[in-house]
């Protein structure tokens, strides 16, 4: 924001500065005008750059809340799943509980002898 303020002060300023020039007018009053153009295209800038940061932040405020209201209604519109998994109870106090070093798993077959 600064570098422009002072960009479109200059800017202000030297397009006073040469219209006064080409006019043929005295230099204390070139001046006078390029002075005032300066403020005038400084403030000028200022004005604008608000009016357009105002603007994307409006924007940016209506994309987020359309994005909140169809993930709100995304989110009400889909049936709970059917088939979702059961959670499994906790076992009842005093239960013992499973050891898992008492599982005993299938033996596998030895392999026929090749000839």
């Amino acid at each position: 924001m600064k570098s422009l303020f002072l960009a479109s002060g200059f800017a202000g300023f030297a397009l006073c500065a040469i219209a006064g020039l080409l006019a043929g007018r005295a230099p204390d009053v070139i001046l006078r005008d390029a002075a005032i153009g300066c403020l005038a295209g400084a403030l000028l800038v200022r004005w604008f750059w608000r009016v357009l940061l105002g603007g994307f932040q409006e924007t940016l405020r209506v994309r987020r809340r359309a994005a909140e209201e169809a993930a709100a209604a995304a989110q009400q519109s889909t049936p709970p799943a059917r088939n979702a998994p059961l959670q499994k109870s906790a076992p009842p106090p005093g239960a013992a509980a499973p050891n898992p070093a008492s599982r005993t798993l299938p033996l596998a077959s030895p392999k026929p002898a090749t000839r």
